[in-house]
């Protein structure tokens, strides 16, 4: 359909660009192409405005303070929960004969880290099959975990809708109201713990994202500053933005791996040459984690392929000019502009003919004369031979850079990019690391069937089961296809 085309709608008119430097120039001029914050409102429904619903001024204090948050200090704490966790996983899944819980446990394995760096909290990782409710602080962690699971009624409908006590409910709906106000509750009094705790001089050490932010707000002058309302609506966006979409990309990033073994020894030759047979408490983050290349590189590939969530611009009142190749469009004023992810990342004329394969080894180069490419379009060559090409010493690899700018928007661009693209690196590496150090991960062989053969259904179940499941693109039904777990030997 070209590198732009038009939608019209009774309500809006969409714009779908896939163009890459006009992409980047739309990102460049923030002002004149803002993000359309009518479709974030919603997110407000914890308190606000916040980092996702904010403009202007507003939104550039909101930024300035959760950049300042999630630190390295931050990102320490999330490096030994999320080993931990991932470690704990694997334990568990390999007490199983098979494993149909990689959506679920994923999904819990993203909230306790985020439970951790944002409020505190640390929890052990409990199966899909094993959740208590009898834990002393499973109030806290089930009312998020609810929260989380029904995210889209809560957007939709608000949560003062599920607390009302006059209205008919059903009993689903009213477990979730009383999810809402236990989660509010928690959030007001971790909220004054950390505020008596400052006033008392002793949360200096305290890097959670609650803590963090406390104490930026008590930092500041005049209207610098996040209220109380602002905090909560803040931690639940970064708590919504982060669960799903680093479950639904771990939750693929399983499934491609269980049907590409080669892959799978190459990430595990990174990992042992890195962590060694050191236990998970001795790696280090600050020694371990920029040396993790190849586990970034299966993130940076599985994103490429399986963006969760899509940006949406506008161009506010005002009719922007915009240049498309070597046309010069004129867009009108409330327009809407949306990247279109599966040209900019999956077209052959910038990522090669093997563009819609999932190759990890596409992103790594090698600072040596034996491999000297400076793009990720891999070499058209058998894909085992490919990756014995990247493998040498594994500390000359370089993460590389997409063809060019606008050809990737994992993390989206421009000034409102992902203030927590950091944060998911770290999580995935960690996670990551703590997953396939010691274990690898299969297919279960149906009845005369080859390994060949299984691996690629794994491929055929994961194009055919991707769909959007609510506001993210994600594997629908893992469940249906089961692993086997076990260790590497």
């Amino acid at each position: 359909m070209g590198e732009a085309f038009v939608l019209v709608s009774p309500s809006h008119i969409w714009l779908h660009l896939a163009n890459p430097d006009s992409l980047m120039n739309m990102y460049r001029r923030g002002k004149d192409f803002p993000r359309w914050t009518e479709i974030t409102k919603m997110l407000d429904v914890f308190g606000g405005p916040t980092i996702a619903t904010s403009s202007g001024e507003q939104w550039r204090t909101q930024r300035k303070m959760v950049n300042a948050c999630l630190n390295e200090q931050c990102n320490m704490v999330v490096w030994s929960e999320a080993s931990m966790l991932g470690e704990e996983m694997a334990r568990y899944w390999a007490t199983k004969r098979v494993i149909t819980s990689v959506g679920e446990d994923t999904r819990t394995v993203s909230l306790h880290v985020l439970t951790k760096a944002c409020f505190g909290q640390s929890f052990a990782f409990e199966g899909h099959d094993e959740r208590s409710t009898a834990s002393p602080a499973a109030s806290f962690r089930f009312s998020l975990l609810t929260i989380m699971e029904n995210a889209l009624l809560i957007l939709a409908l608000g949560p003062s809708f599920f607390m009302n006590p006059w209205l008919p409910l059903p009993r689903s709906w009213r477990r979730l109201g009383e999810a809402c106000a236990k989660f509010k509750g928690h959030m007001t009094y971790l909220y004054n713990q950390k505020l008596h705790a400052l006033t008392g001089g002793s949360t200096e050490r305290d890097s959670t994202l609650m803590a963090s932010l406390v104490r930026a707000s008590q930092k500041v002058e005049d209207r610098d500053y996040l209220t109380a309302d602002e905090i909560y609506g803040t931690l639940f966006v970064v708590s919504f933005a982060g669960h799903d979409t680093t479950a639904h990309a771990l939750t693929y990033a399983i499934f491609y791996l269980a049907a590409n073994p080669s892959v799978q020894d190459w990430l595990s030759e990174e990992l042992r040459r890195v962590l060694g047979d050191r236990s998970r408490d001795q790696w280090d983050y600050h020694a371990d984690f920029p040396r993790l290349k190849r586990c970034l590189a299966i993130l940076y590939e599985t994103l490429r392929l399986k963006t969760p969530v899509a940006e949406v611009k506008w161009t506010g009142r005002d009719t922007q000019s915009l240049q498309v190749g070597e046309k010069t469009l004129q867009i009108p004023p409330g327009t809407l502009i949306v990247p279109s992810y599966l040209y900019v990342q999956k077209h052959a004329q910038y990522w090669g003919p093997d563009t819609l394969k999932w190759k990890p080894g596409r992103w790594i180069g090698n600072s040596s004369a034996r491999y000297t490419s400076q793009s990720p379009i891999a070499k058209s060559c058998d894909e085992e031979a490919e990756l014995n090409q990247v493998i040498g010493d594994g500390d000359e690899e370089t993460l590389l850079s997409p063809p060019s700018r606008g050809n990737f928007l994992g993390w989206s661009e421009g000034a409102r990019d992902c203030p927590g693209k950091r944060f998911s690196h770290v999580e995935w590496a960690a996670t990551i690391a703590a997953l396939f150090r010691d274990w690898k991960v299969q297919p279960r062989l149906q009845e005369h069937e080859t390994l060949a053969e299984a691996h690629a259904r794994i491929m055929d179940f994961i194009e055919k089961q991707t769909d959007y499941g609510g506001l993210l693109l994600q594997l629908m039904h893992p469940e249906r296809l089961p692993l086997v777990w076990s260790p590497r030997t």
